[in-house]
């Protein structure tokens, strides 16, 4: 488990800012374009039955979309929103198991649980800010 501090972690793609960014209809727009994505991923990256992205190594494709490996997660819970549903993304699902499973990522994921409760406090703080 890592020791990294909840209160330093960023999430530095505006997507994943986004979905907690927001509510309602610009809320939905950002979650049509998270499934745009998850559908590529699933059409074009993940095919031929491979662990990753291009093979059975993780590589920089992989390392690339660890916002959906963990950060997607974390923002559902985060949020109270459900983007991302196993059935309608096997492949992607497959992927998420088998990223979170290499030795390196898992040892060094952040505490789910810590993140999700600073980005709870963060939301409610930047919602507060935006109805003043």
């Amino acid at each position: 488990m890592s020791n990294l501090d909840p209160e330093k972690v960023q999430t530095s793609s505006p997507i994943i800012a986004k979905l907690y960014r927001t509510e309602g209809e610009e809320q939905e727009a950002v979650v049509k374009e998270w499934l745009e994505m998850l559908e590529a991923m699933e059409e074009h990256a993940l095919i031929g039955g491979k662990k990753f992205c291009d093979g059975d190594e993780i590589n920089m494709v992989d390392i690339a979309f660890c916002m959906v490996a963990h950060w997607l997660g974390v923002i559902e819970d985060a949020s109270g929103l459900k983007v991302f549903e196993p059935y309608k993304f096997p492949r992607v699902s497959s992927w998420i198991q088998n990223f979170k499973s290499v030795p390196v990522i898992k040892d060094n994921l952040p505490d789910t649980d810590k993140i999700v409760a600073y980005l709870k406090r963060r939301k409610e703080m930047l919602l507060t800010s935006k109805s003043n």
